[in-house]
C-alpha cells in the first residue's frame, strides 16, 4: 500500500504539472502515455496467443499525435485525427490481407487498442484546445483527478460497507457500495473544482473571468455523477480485457499500480465525459 500512495503521488504531481502549463506539456505527456497505452493493451493480448499487426497501432499513434499537433496550428477543425485512424486501420487491413489467410482474430486484436485506449487519448489531448486557459484547466482537473477521487472513495466506502458485488466476475473486490460512495464524493469534488481553482487563481483576472463564465454549479454536479459512472466503467472495462487475456496488470512501469493502461483506465472514460460536457454546455 505505501509503494501504491507513493507511486500515485508522484503521478497526481506529474499530471498536476502538466495542467499547469497545459500546452506543450501535456500534449508531451498525453502522447508518451498513448504510445505505452497501446503497447500494453497489445502485450495483454498477445498473452491470448494472438498475433496483432502491432506496427500499424504504432504508425496510428504517430499520425495522431502529428494531426494533433497540426490542429494547434490550424484553425479550420479538419477531421485530421479521424483520418489517422482510418489509416491505421486500413493498414492492418491491407497488410492481413495480402497474408492470404483468414485472419478476423488478429483483424480485431490489431483494430481493437486503435479504439481502446488510442481514439480515448485522442479525446484528451482535444482537451487542450477547448479554449481559453480557465476552461482548459477545469477539463483536465476533471479528467485526472474526478477518477482518482472515485476510485479512492469507492475503495474506502467498499471497507466499510460493502456487502453487494457490483461485477463479481469482472472485479470480485468491487461492491455496489463502494460504487455509491465514489460516485457521491466524485458528485461533490467536481462541483467544487471551479471554486477552488478561482480560489487558487483569484489573482488572475482573465482566469477568474474565465471560471465565472462557466456553466453553474449544477451542470458540474451533473457532469461529475456521469463522468463518475464513466469511470468505474473504464475500470471494470480494463478488468474484463486483463481476465480475458490472462493478466494481472497491463504493464509494470509504475510499481504498486501496474502500467500505464491500469493507471488511467477510468481517466480515459472521465475524460470522454468532459469533453462531451464542454463541447454540448
Amino acid at each position: 500500500m505505501k509503494q501504491r500512495v507513493i507511486t500515485g503521488a508522484a503521478f497526481a504531481v506529474l499530471m498536476l504539472l502538466g495542467i499547469y502549463f497545459r500546452g506543450w506539456v501535456m500534449f508531451l505527456l498525453l502522447s508518451a502515455m498513448l504510445v505505452v497505452s497501446v503497447e500494453e493493451v497489445y502485450r495483454a493480448i498477445r498473452a491470448t496467443g494472438i498475433e496483432p499487426v502491432r506496427w500499424a497501432g504504432y504508425m496510428y499513434c504517430g499520425l495522431t499525435i502529428a494531426a494533433t499537433l497540426v490542429s494547434f496550428f490550424v484553425k479550420r477543425n479538419a477531421p485530421l485525427q479521424m483520418i489517422a485512424l482510418l489509416l491505421g486501420v486500413m493498414a492492418a487491413m491491407i497488410r492481413l490481407v495480402t497474408r492470404g489467410k483468414i485472419a478476423v482474430e488478429s483483424l480485431m486484436a490489431t483494430v481493437f487498442p486503435m479504439l481502446y485506449p488510442g481514439i480515448f487519448y485522442m479525446v484528451l489531448m482535444e482537451l487542450l484546445r477547448l479554449g481559453d486557459r480557465a476552461t482548459v484547466t477545469v477539463a483536465l482537473v476533471v479528467a485526472f483527478f474526478s477518477a482518482s477521487i472515485n476510485d479512492v472513495f469507492a475503495l474506502f466506502s467498499g471497507m466499510l460497507f460493502g456487502k453487494h458485488k457490483l461485477a463479481p466476475e469482472l472485479s470480485p473486490k468491487k461492491t455496489v457500495e463502494g460504487s455509491v460512495g465514489g460516485l457521491i464524493f466524485c458528485v461533490l469534488f467536481t462541483m467544487a473544482v471551479p471554486g477552488l481553482l478561482r480560489l487558487i487563481f483569484r489573482g488572475d483576472a482573465a482566469f477568474v473571468a474565465g471560471i465565472d463564465a462557466l456553466p453553474p454549479t449544477w451542470a458540474f454536479g451533473l457532469l461529475g455523477l456521469v463522468a463518475g459512472a464513466l469511470t468505474q466503467v473504464g475500470d471494470l472495462t480494463a478488468s474484463m480485457v486483463k481476465r480475458h487475456c490472462g493478466v494481472k496488470d497491463f504493464g509494470h512501469i509504475l510499481p504498486g499500480h501496474g502500467g500505464i493502461m491500469d493507471r488511467m483506465d477510468g481517466v480515459l472514460f472521465c475524460g470522454a465525459a468532459c469533453y462531451i460536457f464542454f463541447k454540448i454546455i
